[in-house]
């Protein structure tokens, strides 16, 4: 995620809030917060202890990503959540529509204007599924069996 740091920074003006205020209420270093101002880039989870400072939503102060392409998953060992930024419609799509099948789990935090979005979901939705690979001999052995089975009207 990135940072809107003008406006960040116009809020703690107007709230009088300076950077060791920021350090003593999240805990983060100072020395973190001036890398995060300098390069704007932070996890979703700091944004959001950022935001608690300020009292505003995590919407008001982040930026989209700079090429409009990142997608990010992100958890902590033991964590029992996950928070995904999304950029590819048809990931969007199903994570909107688990968000209203199942509330509970699955929770929208931020619909962005270039159409991404940032969601919670549980961890053991995660998985890495990589492709099987197959040789052109089992492939013509599926595409036989297959047609056997058409065939033969077997389902």
């Amino acid at each position: 995620m990135r940072l809107n740091i003008t406006k960040y920074r116009e809020v703690m003006k107007q709230q009088n809030i300076e950077k060791a205020d920021i350090e003593r209420m999240t805990g983060i270093a100072v020395q973190t917060l001036d890398w995060i101002f300098e390069n704007e880039y932070l996890e979703v989870s700091t944004l959001e202890r950022l935001a608690e400072v300020v009292e505003c939503d995590i919407r008001e102060i982040a930026l989209p990503d700079h090429h409009d392409n990142e997608n990010v998953i992100e958890w902590l060992r033991g964590g029992k959540t996950a928070t995904i930024s999304l950029t590819q419609g048809r990931t969007i799509t199903r994570v909107m529509k688990l968000a209203k099948s199942r509330p509970e789990e699955c929770r929208i935090i931020a619909e962005n204007a270039d159409g991404s979005i940032v969601a919670r979901v549980p961890v053991g939705w995660i998985k890495i599924s990589p492709i099987r690979e197959v040789s052109e001999e089992q492939k013509e052995a599926a595409r036989v069996r297959m047609k056997e089975m058409r065939e033969n009207n077997i389902r």
